[in-house]
Formats: structure tokens, sequence, C-alpha cells
């Protein structure tokens, strides 16, 4: 999907490390919704790992640098196909656990008619 409009609520300049921080970006795409997504630099995501792993969060778009190409052009690789990893990065928020699980029990049972369907036609 074209994205339309990509802007910063805190303007790149005022950004003191752009290796190693993160920012809120705002994304208009040509069907006229906007996304909130956060974008992160490599060396951010690794001070933000100090235990050795990366908490519980929101999920990140991942850049070396925080600078408007290559923003751009991560949101850009994001937005193919549909946008479905924009949407799927912007929607982590909106489910709750008891939506999620409602989810996985049905891929369970398809998962279970399938394994005794084969083991029933051996």
């Amino acid at each position: 999907m074209k994205i339309k409009a990509i802007r910063y609520p805190t303007t790149l300049d005022k950004i003191e490390d752009i290796t190693n921080d993160n920012i809120d970006v705002f994304v208009e795409l040509e069907d006229g919704f906007t996304y909130v997504l956060v974008i992160a630099t490599i060396k951010n995501i690794k001070e933000m790992m100090e235990d050795g792993y990366l908490e519980e969060g929101p999920p990140f778009i991942i850049v070396d640098e925080l600078r408007e190409d290559t923003i751009r052009k991560a949101i850009e690789a994001h937005a193919k196909e549909d946008a479905y990893y924009l949407k799927m990065n912007f929607l982590y928020m909106e489910f709750t656990s008891d939506e999620l699980q409602i989810k996985i029990d049905e891929i369970r049972k398809v998962n279970e008619e399938i394994e005794n369907s084969s083991s029933e036609n051996k």
C-alpha cells in the first residue's frame, strides 16, 4: 500500500544520538488511515536488553539510524503486501489475552482435526 504521509511528533533534528534512540511515527496510507509506529535503532534495542533479553512491549520497526530516508525505506518495506506487517505492528495492543486465546483454540482444533484425519488415512 502506498504511503501518503509520514509525520514525526518529535522532529528528527531534536534527537541527540540518531544511532541510539526510538521515536513514534505517524504513517498515513493511501486508504486515509493513520498508524502510530515505534521506530527504534539497533543500539537502542541492545541497550533495552540489559538483562540479556528484550522485555515485552510494543513491537518496533528497527533501523540502524534515525534518518528520514532510512525510516521511509523501513516503513515502505512494512507497507508492502497491502501493509500486512505495518497493520500487525499497529494492532498488537488491540487484542485482549482472551481474544487471542479464542483464536489459538480455533487453530488448535483445526490442527487436531488435521492430525486425526491423517492418522485415520494410514
